[in-house]
């Protein structure tokens, strides 16, 4: 989809220990975007995300973006069941 990129994010880095108790760092980088419907918020993760940090993005671009999306379920403190929508990168073309 054609996007307009509204603002960017810098990379983040967390350490976590994965199944196998090995140490491991996991990269993304946020981006709220302009779409014909509207906007969003999607992540692009490890290795894109490295590789879109080493590129000169600035709000205003525009760009073509693939992305995936997956529904979350979770309950909060007070018990109500909630779920939220979450989009990742999958491929970025500036334009």
């Amino acid at each position: 989809m054609l996007v307009k990129l509204i603002s960017i994010q810098p990379m983040s880095e967390r350490e976590y220990t994965d199944r196998l108790g090995n140490k491991q760092v996991f990269k993304s980088k946020g981006f709220t975007m302009q779409t014909s419907d509207g906007t969003v918020y999607a992540e692009a993760v490890q290795e894109l995300a490295e590789s879109l940090s080493r590129i000169d993005i600035k709000a205003g671009d525009c760009a073509l973006v693939q992305m995936s999306s997956v529904a979350r379920e979770y309950t909060t403190q007070s018990g109500e069941k909630r779920v939220s929508n979450e989009f990742t990168i999958r491929q970025m073309t500036m334009l």
